[in-house]
């Protein structure tokens, strides 16, 4: 069986991307060669999840209910941080959104791994190590 390293390709913050973007990038760069076995594109569905953790950054003070409240006003969504879409926009403008799984095979080469974080950074995204949370460069 062949170890593989796990990496994920995140948004940034301060952009709301379509639902589909996660999908739709990983079709893009699947038609460059990159293997569907390698990048695993992701949509963005709102769910409790979104709650949760919306509830989790509000009681550490990472995120503030005042800027929640101003967030859902200029976008008009419900300002209720129990509504999964309202919370699920806010998290993904305040701290970014996951957009795909990249499983890398350990024996790929540096390139494989390089050119992949040339593309996503072109266009605004990161990669970034899920165990230690930095961003892969």
């Amino acid at each position: 069986m062949q170890r593989i390293r796990e990496l994920e390709a995140w948004s940034t913050p301060g952009n709301l991307l379509p639902t589909d973007y996660g999908k739709d990038l990983a079709q893009e760069l699947w038609s460059f060669g990159i293997s569907p076995d390698i990048y695993l594109g992701l949509n963005s569905i709102p769910d409790w999840t979104d709650i949760e953790n919306l509830r989790l950054a509000l009681a550490s003070n990472e995120l503030t209910i005042e800027d929640f409240s101003k967030f859902c006003s200029i976008h008009s969504l419900p300002p209720s941080p129990r509504h999964a879409d309202s919370a699920n926009k806010f998290l993904e403008y305040s701290l970014g959104r996951r957009l795909a799984w990249i499983h890398l095979p350990e024996n790929s080469t540096p390139d494989m791994l390089q050119g992949l974080i040339e593309v996503l950074k072109g266009k605004g995204h990161v990669v970034v190590d899920p165990d230690t949370l930095m961003v892969v460069n």
